[in-house]
């Protein structure tokens, strides 16, 4: 992203040294992080912090700063946020909402939104320091976005770290802790490679006066669990067919329905979409409402590669004639907009993506029994008792453990937002504009040009509608994630309950044959 630098600046001298001078903000900035690393090690207390939030969000709220102390000011921001956090949350708990985690969000992504602007005006003379923000801010997304139990979208950003200092030990030690904490959510067969590459991630840092006791404890556990070799875990070799060219770009592009996708993208064991039910826990009188479950996530499944393969199409095809446009008449407006089944196959990619959303609503409100009527129930909203106040169900709420629970709600805040103008995420505020207008107005897709809503038609580029359906299907990828390891999180804590009082019989369903998929 930032590896090379454009020395053809867009600014003037005298532009650039504003924008990047420092000033006596930024030197109270630098002191702030210093306090910040205080309160970590317990020398200064939290009232410490709340001052430095207080001072802060002043001088973001004046609007007088340069661009440099605008990087600096929202990055201090989120170290503080996170290390309030880290002293007043339990981590094993979900975080519903939690006004911490979605500011120390907001302010990480800022600050990457902001370097992205530094990029992009050639400010080049502050190079140095958006790399080493941007890299920690990737970290430290990750770091929290495990902690939801979003952990492929914490996978992928300390892939984007890694790609940024590859040899640096942050990134490492951090997707160790990550992959030896949360092994259990992945399937028998990968389960000694994870905890093998957990345990060579961390075991060169465990002498670190920084290495938490939490880090220390996790290896000796680690250390008691019987793995294999990474050198067994064999790679795949795509051949030169339409088969495997689709494979290698579904690994490629970490869209696999398979958690070692993320780990390992080219091993043997990521080439299938194997997520499913770690456990499934019913009572007997209840195996029906069993059986529904399982047919709600092989429906959301099946959509999912559908239209993933449809998405993969249109990249492929993008560009070319297909026969089925041919004698279509269609008025020539001067508007540069593509016509084609191609885009209109992106098209129908994006709206199946969304409805999943739904789906996955859908299917929660039957599992958890909220009652909802089915006509009420939408991903956006049947989180709450009552809508306008934003009042979590308790039903919800009483889920204190289940991590991947809140990490469905901070997806649905990434997409729609609230009252609370931190929340929603500025990669997919697009989302929701592209999806309207495509529903029930007109969207029109040119090869060049700005974003631009123009009522009754919304224009974008194809390079922007590109990003945003690539972002949507990150997202609904993360979310059919989130659901299948919240339900298997439950159903494991209810077989545990039951145990106690009897025997418990596992559940058993025969997979369908590929030949049967007709």
């Amino acid at each position: 992203m930032y590896q090379e630098i454009d020395c053809e600046s867009k600014m003037d001298v005298r532009e650039q040294l504003k924008e990047s001078e420092v000033t006596e903000v930024s030197k109270k900035l630098k002191s702030f992080g210093l306090v910040i690393d205080e309160v970590k090690f317990g020398r200064r207390t939290i009232k410490d912090i709340d001052s430095i939030v207080a001072t802060v969000e002043g001088w973001l709220q004046n609007e007088n700063l340069n661009t440099f102390d605008r990087l600096m000011s929202f990055y201090v921001l989120g170290q503080a946020y996170n290390a309030k956090k880290c002293l007043t949350v339990d981590p094993s708990r979900a975080m519903f909402n939690n006004s911490l985690v979605l500011k120390e969000i907001f302010c990480y992504r800022k600050t990457l939104n902001i370097a992205e602007e530094i990029k992009e005006r050639g400010l080049w003379v502050l190079y140095k320091t958006v790399l080493g923000c941007v890299y920690q801010a990737n970290v430290h997304l990750g770091n929290v976005y495990d902690h939801l139990g979003r952990h492929q979208d914490a996978q992928y950003s300390y892939l984007l770290a890694a790609q940024m200092m590859p040899s640096d030990y942050m990134w490492k030690f951090n997707v160790g802790f990550s992959l030896g904490g949360m092994f259990g959510y992945y399937e028998n067969r990968v389960k000694p490679f994870v905890v093998e590459q957990a345990k060579e991630l961390l075991k060169p840092y465990l002498d670190r006066p920084e290495t938490t006791s939490s880090a220390k404890q996790m290896w000796e556990k680690l250390s008691q669990l019987k793995t294999l070799p990474l050198s067994e875990d064999k790679e795949y070799e795509y051949a030169d067919t339409d088969e495997d060219k689709y494979a290698q770009w579904v690994n490629d592009h970490f869209l696999r329905l398979n958690a070692y996708n993320d780990v390992h993208p080219y091993s043997l064991l990521s080439q299938d979409d194997s997520l499913y039910f770690e456990s499934l826990f019913y009572k007997r009188e209840r195996l029906e409402d069993s059986q529904r479950l399982m047919a709600l996530l092989n429906e959301i499944k099946q959509e999912y590669v559908s239209a993933r393969y449809m998405l993969y199409s249109y990249f492929v095809n993008s560009g070319t004639i297909h026969f089925s446009d041919s004698n279509v008449r269609i008025a020539d407006v001067y508007d540069l907009c593509n016509y084609s089944y191609n885009i209109e196959l992106a098209k129908a990619a994006f709206r199946a993506l969304y409805s999943l959303l739904d789906k996955i609503a859908f299917a929660l409100n039957d599992y958890l029994g909220l009652g909802v009527k089915g006509k009420d129930v939408s991903f956006s909203t049947f989180w709450y008792n009552e809508r306008k106040k934003r009042i979590l169900r308790q039903e919800i709420l009483g889920h204190s453990t289940v991590i991947s629970l809140a990490g469905l709600l901070f997806i649905r805040n990434d997409i729609y937002g609230g009252d609370e103008s931190y929340l929603q995420a500025d990669e997919t505020k697009l989302l929701q504009k592209v999806r309207n207008a495509m529903e029930h107005r007109a969207i029109q897709i040119v090869d060049k040009g700005i974003f631009e809503d123009k009522g009754s038609v919304l224009f974008i580029s194809r390079e922007e509608f590109e990003k945003v359906s690539m972002n949507l299907i990150r997202t609904v990828r993360q979310a059919i994630f989130c659901f299948v390891n919240a339900v298997s999180h439950i159903s494991y804590n209810q077989a545990e309950e039951a145990t106690k009082h009897g025997v418990v019989m596992e559940q058993f369903f025969d997979e369908v044959k590929d030949e049967d998929k007709v």
